[in-house]
C-alpha cells in the first residue's frame, strides 16, 4: 500500500548536519507513527513520503529556515574555564556538556580556548545549517476509524 490520506504510517528517521560532525544525541534514530493527512507533521516531510511504500527510504535536505533557524552571533560567549566542572574536557571544535546539581544542562560548542577563557557557541548544533533527514518507512496500512477519530481529537486539542 502507498502512503495517502488516512494511512497509518510508522517510520524511523535520523538526522545529520550537512558537512559537520553531528552530536550523537541529535543523530539517533527515532521511530514515530501517525495518521497521514490528519496528524500534524511538517509539510516538507509529508510531501517527501507521499506515495511511498513499506521498506522505501527517503532523504530530505531541510534548509536552516525550516529546521533550527539562523546562527545567532549573540549566542557566542566568552566563558571562564575555571567556572566549568570539567575543564579537561574542553576541546576546540568539540561539544562540551555538563549538568548542574539541580539538573540544568549547559551545552555548547568550543570554538577556541584563549588562556583561561573559552569562546563558546550556545546556538543549537544545526542553527544556520542544512539538516539531512533520513527516513525509512516501516509500515503503511489503512487507518482504522478509531485511529482517524483519535487523530482528529488530537488535532483540535482533545487529547
Amino acid at each position: 500500500m502507498k502512503i495517502e490520506r488516512d494511512s497509518f504510517v510508522r517510520l524511523v528517521y535520523s538526522m545529520e548536519i550537512e558537512g559537520e560532525k553531528t552530536p550523537s544525541w541529535f543523530s539517533r534514530s527515532i521511530e514515530v507513527s501517525f495518521i497521514y493527512g490528519r496528524d500534524p507533521i511538517p509539510t516538507i516531510i509529508e510531501k517527501a513520503i507521499f506515495g511511498k511504500e513499506t521498506g522505501e527510504k527517503v532523504e530530505i535536505l531541510i534548509p536552516p529556515h525550516s529546521a533550527y533557524g539562523p546562527h545567532l552571533d549573540y549566542l557566542v560567549k566568552e566563558v571562564d574555564l575555571n567556572s566549568l566542572k570539567h575543564p579537561e574536557k574542553v576541546i576546540p571544535g568539540e561539544w562540551y556538556e555538563e549538568v548542574s546539581p539541580y539538573g540544568s544542562r549547559t551545552f555548547f560548542k568550543v570554538l577556541e580556548v584563549r588562556g583561561d577563557k573559552v569562546i563558546a557557541d550556545f546556538n543549537h548544533p544545526a542553527a544556520g545549517k542544512n539538516v539531512i533527514m533520513k527516513i525509512e518507512v516501516l509500515e503503511v496500512r489503512p487507518a482504522t476509524a478509531y485511529e482517524i477519530m483519535a487523530a482528529e481529537l488530537r488535532a483540535c486539542g482533545g487529547g
